[in-house]
């Protein structure tokens, strides 16, 4: 957010051992915007029509600043059909709750259709302990008046800082060209600080949310599904990522299983050997990580595999060629068809 103020390693010689089959779980996405009073915003309608469905506004910052256009364009989100939330960045002052006090002065009486959210950043002058301190004391403070609250923040300030100190309450991560590993069943996600939108005159922060910021709730993390044999792991992951693999599950390796390893490492640019060894445990990993593919983001191994699976060429490049055969899988499956290769398309290709 702006502040201008200021998988496991299997091998076939294993005899017995357990594993864990990645979970697909499908968590519903909400494209959203976060803006403050720099932002021009010039027709709502057209942000809404852009695909934006949720809107959170800066409120406040630090013990005395007010945003100078909360009040002029709630009005305008609103009567737009647009889904509304607040934050509040915060200032090291020492008094986390008067900050507390402070933004929910100003939110009183509005609508609201998220949970609050507190901004905390890596600014020069926290240190560790002052960060936690000041999350802990703030959140409780807004839990205190009947509110719920979630956490946003840059991803390694949050691993650095507050993961494990901090309550659990919805996170919302900026990391940009990188896919938090979290996203989208645990995180939401603010993948541009400079993005472009019909509606906007100049840069934008970009979000993808989920359902926590509706619920106010954590999302629980899904036990994965254990299973003991190596072999039927590998079959149901062949399965998945590749559109020419039917194998039976049948925990046996036969000549058709074989195949398909070969495959897949021709696929994925390996040895081709039929031998499931580290490289493809490597690249079996990096393709359900579903990191966003597509320029100016690269990921040759995942965009190797979404070529082979759209039947063209895979050289591991995103070009012009591999966006617009990717729009028309798009079109064809009820998405949207904007030549990016996320988290709904890769759900998409691996049901």
């Amino acid at each position: 957010m702006k502040n201008r103020i200021e998988t496991l390693l299997v091998a076939f010689t294993f005899v017995s051992a357990t594993f864990f089959i990645p979970l697909n779980v499908h968590a519903t996405i909400y494209k959203g915007i976060d803006i403050y009073e720099y932002d021009n915003i010039q027709d709502w309608q057209q942000v809404k029509d852009s695909g934006v469905s949720v809107v959170i506004q800066k409120a406040t910052q630090g013990l005395y600043h007010n945003d100078s256009l909360l009040n002029y364009r709630y009005p305008k989100i609103t009567n737009a059909g647009l889904k509304i939330g607040y934050y509040h960045f915060a200032n090291n002052s020492a008094n986390p709750v008067a900050e507390a006090q402070h933004f929910l002065s100003r939110i009183q009486g509005l609508k609201m259709d998220t949970c609050l959210w507190l901004d905390i950043e890596n600014q020069p002058n926290w240190t560790k302990q002052q960060a936690i301190d000041y999350t802990n004391k703030f959140i409780s403070y807004v839990q205190s008046q009947g509110y719920k609250i979630g956490i946003y923040t840059g991803l390694s300030f949050y691993y650095e800082y507050l993961q494990g100190h901090v309550p659990n309450v919805p996170l919302w991560l900026a990391s940009y060209g990188k896919q938090p590993q979290q996203y989208p069943n645990l995180v939401s996600w603010q993948y541009s600080e400079s993005g472009s939108l019909s509606g906007v005159i100049g840069d934008v922060d970009l979000d993808y949310f989920n359902d926590s910021i509706f619920t106010g709730q954590a999302p629980q993390v899904t036990t994965a599904v254990q299973e003991t044999n190596p072999v039927k792991i590998i079959q149901q992951q062949l399965n998945t990522v590749l559109y020419s693999s039917n194998l039976t599950i049948d925990g046996i390796q036969g000549n058709a299983t074989t195949q398909q390893i070969r495959v897949f490492q021709q696929v994925c640019g390996l040895k081709i050997d039929g031998i499931w060894g580290q490289q493809c445990v490597n690249a079996i990993q990096q393709i359900y990580g579903k990191d966003l593919c597509g320029r100016p983001y690269i990921h040759r191994i995942p965009t190797r595999v979404i070529q082979y699976n759209m039947g063209i060429s895979f050289d591991g490049i995103y070009g012009k060629g591999t966006a617009s055969r990717v729009q028309a899988w798009q079109s064809g499956h009820g998405l949207n068809t904007d030549g990016l290769f996320g988290n709904k398309s890769w759900n998409k290709l691996f049901k």
